[in-house]
């Protein structure tokens, strides 16, 4: 299934639209609609059938998917559904050019009188004009990448929040709330999600299908912890059609027995982001009890209403957090209190022999 997949997807980019409907509608036939599987099958076939200008075929399989489980599928096959049922518009008269007709000369297989004169010369071509014709995929790949760039530069813009916590020694807790200020599902939400699950990313995505979006990843080290942060990074900059630099996290930590001292650098440039001004980045920092030292670049962290610790990020610029806490060790601290405990029983006895008890006797 999975090669036939792969070339129904290499005959709809190359623009094969017969060949990737027959093989897409085999795999349907396999795969029902409840499924993922079979309804991201029928969503390629609605594309397919578009760029082959059968447009009522389209219709039917987008009004199906519109009553999918799925609610990112329901969403796309509206989004498509609107572009599909859009009335055609009549083409303005002014817009084509109309030659006069030339009169021509009753008697049979003689030229008109004007041509008998002098040769014209031939006319110029005819503007393009007919039904307008469905898109190719190509070009609907193309015009959807530009409007999820589009979208996401001039709808207001997003507020992305990322919470970052240190749980433990080498541990490390990440996870993003995507808003949408203008309360409405994004094309550029729907987008990133759907990249994060391409990637097989341990994100856990939840999509409340009304602007907002929260992924959380599992407890991670410090390096697995850098490296899902630059690929989700570079997942999010794919989506918008920029190049994102990657970021850098890097966790220093030292045990002194008693208790661990961690040392966090955060860095993050936004250079590539300078033209979206109303775009809102900040990072919610947990575990403010155990907070030592925190240095941060441009901006300063400061805590609002809620009492939580947020540093606003600064667009176009490099942002820099150096965040140090430390954490008292359990076994450190019960190993101190036990040799404390061992310390001051030696000096009691001590102390009793001196007195002259001597040692302790068993009761007879």
């Amino acid at each position: 299934m999975t090669n036939a997949l792969a070339a129904a997807e290499a005959a709809l980019e190359r623009g094969d639209y017969g060949q990737c409907i027959a093989l897409l509608e085999q795999l349907a036939e396999a795969n029902p609609i409840t499924n993922s599987q079979g309804a991201e099958i029928r969503m390629l076939l609605v594309t397919a059938w578009m760029g082959k200008g059968d447009e009522s075929k389209a219709l039917s399989i987008c009004r199906l998917l519109t009553r999918c489980k799925d609610l990112e599928v329901r969403n796309r096959s509206r989004q498509l559904l609107d572009v599909l049922e859009a009335p055609s518009l009549a083409r303005p008269e002014s817009w084509s050019m109309q030659l006069p007709t030339l009169e021509m000369d009753p008697s049979v297989g003689k030229r008109p009188k004007l041509l008998s004169r002098r040769k014209l010369p031939p006319p110029p071509p005819s503007p393009p004009t007919g039904p307008t014709r469905a898109p190719a995929a190509g070009f609907a790949v193309l015009v959807i990448t530009v409007l999820v760039g589009l979208t996401l530069l001039l709808s207001g813009c997003v507020r992305i929040t990322a919470d970052l916590s240190l749980p433990g020694p080498d541990r490390v807790e990440m996870a993003w709330t995507i808003d949408s200020r203008s309360g409405l599902q994004l094309p550029w939400q729907d987008a990133f999600s759907q990249e994060l699950r391409a990637r097989h990313l341990p994100w856990n995505i939840r999509n409340a299908g009304n602007g907002h979006l929260e992924v959380k990843a599992p407890t991670q080290n410090s390096e697995e912890a850098s490296a899902l942060l630059s690929q989700t990074v570079a997942a999010a900059g794919r989506t918008a059609g920029l190049l994102l630099p990657a970021p850098t996290l890097k966790l220093d930590e030292r045990n002194w027995l008693v208790g661990l001292k961690q040392e966090l650098l955060l860095e993050l440039d936004l250079s590539a982001l300078d033209s979206l001004n109303e775009l809102q980045i900040a990072v919610r920092l947990r575990d403010q009890a155990s907070l030592r030292s925190l240095q941060s670049s441009p901006a300063m962290a400061s805590k609002n209403a809620k009492g939580e610790l947020i540093w606003p990020l600064t667009i176009g610029v490099q942002n820099r957090l150096q965040w140090s806490q430390w954490r008292w060790s359990r076994l450190g601290l019960g190993s101190l209190a036990i040799l404390a405990l061992l310390v001051l029983t030696a000096g009691l006895q001590r102390l009793r022999l001196l007195m002259g008890f001597g040692y302790p006797e068993l009761p007879s």
